[in-house]
């Protein structure tokens, strides 16, 4: 029953993520550990699911989940009783940032003593050039949008067919290694 405050949160994940967080869920409302705050668990839960790393195994960020939902029982409680939070639901993060904290500081410690495989780190990247349809809302402006797929259309024939994000990343990227082999010429 109260997984059904994530279900929503859940659909809108990618797959990996929304299949880790519906296992927590599953097992959180199998755990008889949260009998008494199933509500608060569930909704911290969903403050954080979208900011979580996935390296930790289920049981080990339950655990965690439970020890902060316990320990900072109080905080949580004023916060979700609080008039701000039926306006603004994120203020709930002003209790719990401490938790991603929390698990981000686990998560490295496991990397830097290795017990994280390289293979399942995530990899962000961010890309430059933008393009131009990266900053306008196709729904909210359709003139602005028809102007910037022109613009980019526009610059994709004029660099040989290569798109401008592709473009960048590979200028990017060029001057990266060139600027480690000039620090290290032995390599």
């Amino acid at each position: 029953m109260h997984k059904k405050i994530i279900e929503k949160a859940l659909a809108n994940m990618d797959p990996d993520r929304a299949s880790y967080f519906g296992a927590i869920a599953n097992k959180l409302d199998e755990d008889p550990r949260i009998e008494n705050n199933a509500n608060l668990v569930f909704s911290v839960l969903k403050d954080v699911m979208l900011e979580l790393p996935l390296y930790l195994e289920e049981k080990e960020l339950i655990n965690q989940l439970l020890e902060f939902t316990n320990k900072n029982y109080a905080s949580l409680k004023a916060a979700l009783y609080d008039p701000e939070f039926i306006h603004h639901p994120s203020s709930l993060r002003a209790v719990t940032g401490a938790f991603v904290h929390q698990i981000v500081k686990i998560s490295l410690k496991k990397h830097d003593d290795g017990e994280i495989e390289e293979a399942k780190l995530s990899v962000h990247t961010l890309t430059w050039p933008y393009r131009d349809t990266d900053v306008v809302d196709p729904e909210e402006e359709p003139d602005a949008w028809a102007e910037a797929l022109s613009k980019n259309e526009k610059w994709r024939l004029e660099n040989g067919g290569v798109d401008r994000r592709s473009s960048g990343a590979a200028r990017i990227e060029d001057v990266v290694n060139k600027a480690s082999k000039k620090a290290d010429p032995e390599e």
